[in-house]
């Protein structure tokens, strides 16, 4: 590991001990995925050991629950549905805009579920080293689409929006399956001006169930920097 690397690596665990820091005893937690938010969950777990705390979790996908049982974390009783209202949710993002705070995420798939665990949650911390902090939001946009409409939203991606969406396969070629059945379109916009009138007019196109443009409400953004320092937005 390079000395940049370890000084990130730093300054991640540092981001995420500072966030586990803010977790409150009794809340239920919307846990997201990623590499970030790994190390979020092993600090939770050792500060919920250390001070005794009733966290329960409410995982995003399948690595969230595992991350959860990895580092013995409580689940929620019924956390395979998520509740009206979370305490937090903690999560990752692939990138964010710092003119408009919006984010694109679903780079591991889990964008549907990611969404709703956002949207549901009374606060919001996202996890990041600082080269996924941006002025716009430029990286292709991941898009959950049922398998039956898979060409005509390719279609109307080319047609209606000049981009050049690729559906998402895996190493060997098969199509990338997300935990609800659907395929993902990556789709390239170049450098996105209106994330919210982007999101909403994507999400329009018949058999499109969720984009990968989130413009919910973050209360704290946790930034790991090369040099090893670790900062809050």
């Amino acid at each position: 590991m390079s000395s940049s690397d370890s000084s990130l690596e730093k300054a991640l665990i540092a981001v995420a001990q500072k966030a586990a820091k803010q977790v409150r005893d009794g809340e239920v937690l919307g846990l997201g995925s990623g590499s970030t938010v790994a190390r979020f969950a092993r600090a939770l777990g050792d500060r919920i050991k250390k001070n005794n705390l009733n966290v329960l979790i409410v995982p995003s996908s399948m690595q969230a629950w595992m991350l959860a049982r990895e580092n013995k974390l409580k689940f929620h009783p019924d956390s395979a549905h998520c509740p009206k209202i979370l305490d937090l949710a903690v999560d990752g993002a692939d990138q964010i805009a710092t003119k408009s705070r919006a984010m694109i995420k679903g780079g591991g798939g889990q964008l549907l579920r990611e969404k709703i665990i956002l949207s549901s949650s009374r606060r919001v911390f996202i996890l990041v080293d600082s080269s996924k902090v941006v002025r716009k939001l430029s990286r292709s946009v991941p898009i959950e689409v049922v398998q039956f409409a898979l060409e005509s939203v390719q279609e109307k991606l080319e047609r209606e929006f000049n981009s050049k969406p690729a559906l998402r396969k895996l190493d060997k070629g098969y199509p990338y399956y997300t935990e609800s059945g659907n395929v993902i379109l990556d789709a390239q916009f170049g450098e996105v001006d209106h994330p919210k009138e982007l999101e909403v007019s994507v999400k329009e196109l018949p058999g499109v169930v969720e984009v990968g443009i989130f413009n919910c409400k973050v209360d704290r953004f946790f930034i790991g920097n090369q040099d090893g320092s670790a900062e809050t937005l």
